[in-house]
């Protein structure tokens, strides 16, 4: 029979048994999940770590991710202390011909800002881009804010303006540029270009670029929020006097008032003096036959004459930034003569030489059958005010919140809608998810 002492030494040893059975269970499914979860930690990286370079990632489990169309996956990126750093949405989004885009894009850490790019190359129909067109596309939004939005036509709808307008008498074809002499209060000097086919205006653009290399130009910064005026952003309104003008083909029709603005171009209340006297100077050029190429050589060979490098006046770009000290020789460029120091004499103050802000936004014209034509009246009164709905939208975003603007591929929305598309999706995810976690 068995003894109490010896029934609770069976009963300890039974129980040690178990305990030290569990032990090993536990090692081993730690063990197991260990090696799991580093061979799924390798995968990631692999994945993912040239898109957002992370000591470890995970997937986020969230229903925005099944209910927000194009988004596969999103996963979260972590730093050796657990913070998050950033982002990854897995994309993807099909064009017009149910062709493929598949790709990952990293975000950092508020959601707001690319960091990274990779194509996966996995699609049965592919969207063809080369190699070379993806590392184009990826090198214009890197570390720049979404959405972003072709920088040629900004808006949907209005690649073609139709003008039932004629544009003055003795417009030659070609390319004319003109820029401020002088920077505004703010370091910006202004400059138009505008492109004339067939003898009417069928491109304009207007910007502003800053003498600090640093600040980038006019466009970037009131889409980032570094430049503020009253009303729409000023890339808005600017689009919105160059889609005017296009509309209209004559500098008059815009009907600036004494005060600089302008009460018939639907959104703009910013000051558009500095554009409609550059505009004219360029349609003045036009008429000469002085186009964009003769206008920059000229620029360069006067501030040469001044003992500076024109070289070391360029931007990235090519755009010369050189606020003249001296402007009793210059005149605004129109009819130039063979004494190049006398091309630019100016009877112009330095206030009406002094820019305000533009967007780098090119729009096309065709025009239709000329049913009518109107002049501009005085100090703001119109015959016939100029009245155009514009979309207002890109991917379904209100243009209000697009923050960035690319060239694209050769300013082709064609070949670059994937991409932008892909860009506006990993937004439209984020926005709700940022919104849901504040």
């Amino acid at each position: 029979m068995m003894t109490r002492a010896q029934l609770r030494k069976m009963i300890i040893d039974l129980a040690v048994m178990l305990v030290l059975s569990i032990m090993v269970i536990s090692l081993g499914i730690y063990i197991s999940y260990d090696k799991s979860n580093i061979r799924e930690q390798q995968r990631y990286k692999a994945l993912f770590g040239n898109v957002v370079k992370a000591s470890s990632y995970e997937e986020l489990k969230h229903d925005l991710v099944k209910e927000t169309e194009g988004v596969n996956h999103v996963y979260l990126a972590y730093d050796r202390e657990g913070r998050i750093i950033g982002y990854i949405a897995d994309i993807s989004v099909f064009d017009s011909e149910g062709r493929q885009l598949h790709s990952y894009v990293g975000i950092n850490s508020d959601g707001s800002t690319i960091i990274g790019y990779k194509r996966i190359n996995d699609e049965e129909d592919p969207i063809p881009l080369e190699l070379n067109d993806i590392g184009t596309l990826s090198a214009q939004v890197m570390g720049k804010q979404m959405p972003i939005a072709l920088s040629k036509s900004g808006f949907e709808d209005v690649d073609v303006v139709y003008s039932d307008y004629n544009p003055p008498a003795g417009l030659q074809d070609g390319t004319y540029y003109a820029q401020s002499l002088t920077k505004d209060k703010k370091g910006y000097i202004d400059y138009v270009e505008i492109e004339i086919s067939d003898g009417r205006i069928k491109r304009v653009v207007w910007d502003g670029i800053n003498i600090d290399p640093t600040t980038g130009s006019r466009n970037q910064a009131s889409l980032t929020g570094a430049y503020v005026i009253s009303g729409e952003n000023w890339a808005t309104q600017c689009y919105n006097v160059c889609h005017a003008l296009i509309e209209l083909q004559d500098v008059s029709r815009l009907a600036m008032k004494s005060d600089g603005t302008t009460e018939i171009i639907p959104g703009v209340t910013t000051n558009i003096s500095a554009f409609v006297d550059l505009a004219n100077e360029c349609l003045d050029n036009s008429k000469a036959g002085f186009d964009k190429d003769q206008y920059l050589d000229t620029l360069c060979e006067i501030i040469t004459s001044q003992g500076v490098d024109p070289e070391s006046k360029k931007d990235s770009n090519g755009f010369i930034v050189y606020p003249f000290e001296d402007l009793s020789y210059f005149k605004k460029v129109g009819a130039p003569d063979t004494d190049l120091k006398t091309v630019y004499e100016t009877t112009l103050t330095e206030d009406e030489l002094t820019g305000q802000e533009g967007d780098d936004t090119e729009v096309t014209v065709t025009p239709k059958p000329a049913s009518s034509s109107s002049s501009g009246g005085e100090d703001g009164i119109a015959t016939d005010p100029y009245s155009s709905i514009i979309s207002n939208s890109i991917d379904g975003i209100p243009l209000s919140e697009v923050r960035t603007f690319i060239q694209g591929i050769n300013y082709d929305m064609g070949k670059s809608s994937g991409f932008i598309s892909t860009i506006n999706t990993t937004y439209k995810f984020f926005r709700e998810y940022m919104n849901w976690i504040g």
